[in-house]
């Protein structure tokens, strides 16, 4: 899309122009270790290259169903994310190098795997991962950003540590930018399933359609009923200590200040974990309520950046995206002044107006798609966490 002067509040942003025409806003040189026996070897590699992001967790052999779906999934996702710009990729053994070179190949980027069992010892696969990773560096290289279109993103919507200003000034400034953003043409999802538990009413209302509403509601109430199923009131439970030390005070007041994130326009529909959005609008993903988990799933379905509400402070964060922490906690604001990264407490005591925030919300938001670092990018703060549902083999 073009953009021209004229154009109001700032739509003009630049990324990483991918194969598949999606923007990146980051370039990363990804180690990737889809098993936690090559994390070693990933890591040791990754050391040799400042700058490279190193994406190493829990994953495992032995996982059955939806769980193995899910995990193979989130390695596709990440090396055809358009924030990853280059990949070197440890697997296991030869039948899965195999497997995933037949698919990088479509990605039109420098995407390379090799088998951890196919070395000849520790110092020579990891001479190997250092020579392979600059090649993937070199191929790198001619990336340059290009200009953009606001409306060619999609968000992560997160809140956590909340508090009484988290309703009253962060979510809400979030949920102002969200209506700029799909006005743009762009998309937002939002996740943690049971924390829209006590919203019924509203998401029945935001639905763009009765079967939106009913997608998404079949989501919350199969959410809470896993819960009772495990013995486990959610409704009894929260607002959690955390929160109730904050000062809410009803699981309503929670929910509330949770979909006040989302702005005021349609709800979409539902998609499950990791999936992309499969047109513009502000769509609901089906997550657990921890945030590393829920972010892991939003990034997945192609969120290039996250906004993330707090009150009190909350280090969650993904890796290969930019999370920009918003805070209207006067308190918080200056003890995590290091890594917060827009303060909209003024709203609290009048300094700001709601539009105000929005605004500057807004540039920071295209500052970020320009470059500019987060406080989680700094700290290096970030998690991938992929949920599990069944026993293991």
């Amino acid at each position: 899309m073009s953009t021209t002067a004229a154009e109001p509040r700032g739509i003009a942003i630049s990324g990483y122009r991918r194969a598949d025409g999606r923007l990146g806003l980051r370039n990363h040189l990804v180690v990737l270790s889809t098993l936690a026996l090559t994390n070693r070897i990933a890591q040791l590699v990754a050391q040799t290259f400042p700058g490279t992001l190193l994406l190493a967790g829990d994953l495992q052999r032995g996982l059955r169903g939806s769980d193995a779906r899910r995990q193979e999934s989130l390695v596709r996702a990440v090396l055809e994310h358009p924030n990853t710009g280059g990949a070197l990729v440890f697997v296991h053994d030869t039948p899965a190098r195999l497997r995933l070179e037949s698919w990088t190949r479509t990605l039109g980027r420098p995407v390379r795997v090799l088998a951890f069992m196919e070395g000849r010892g520790m110092a020579a696969t990891l001479h190997q991962g250092v020579v392979t990773l600059g090649e993937v560096h070199a191929a790198m290289n001619d990336a340059r950003r290009e200009p953009g279109h606001l409306g060619e993103l999609t968000v992560a919507l997160e809140c956590g540590g909340s508090d009484p200003t988290s309703a009253v000034c962060a979510n809400p400034s979030i949920g102002g930018f969200v209506d700029r953003l799909i006005a743009a043409g762009g998309s937002a999802i939002v996740s943690e399933t049971a924390e829209f538990i006590g919203a019924e009413p509203v998401v029945s209302a935001r639905a763009r359609s009765p079967a939106a509403a009913a997608a998404v509601l079949d989501a919350i109430h199969r959410r809470e009923r896993m819960m009772l199923e495990d013995g486990e009131d959610y409704r009894g439970v929260n607002p959690t200590e955390e929160n109730i030390a904050g000062g809410l005070t009803t699981l309503v007041e929670k929910s509330m200040g949770a979909v006040a994130k989302c702005g005021t326009t349609p709800l979409m529909g539902a998609l499950e974990f990791g999936d992309r959005p499969p047109s513009p609008g502000l769509w609901f993903m089906d997550t657990p309520f921890f945030s590393p988990v829920s972010l892991t799933g939003m990034v997945a379905g192609g969120a290039q950046m996250i906004l993330f509400g707090i009150g009190v402070f909350n280090p969650s964060a993904n890796p290969l995206v930019p999370t920009v922490k918003i805070c209207g906690n006067p308190g918080t604001v200056s003890d995590w002044a290091d890594a917060v990264d827009l303060d909209v407490s003024g709203i609290v005591d009048g300094r700001q107006s709601l539009t105000d925030a929005v605004d500057a919300l807004h540039a920071c938001v295209l500052r970020v798609c320009d470059g500019s670092t987060t406080g989680s990018e700094r700290w290096a703060e970030g998690q991938t966490i992929v949920p599990r549902e069944l026993p293991s083999l």
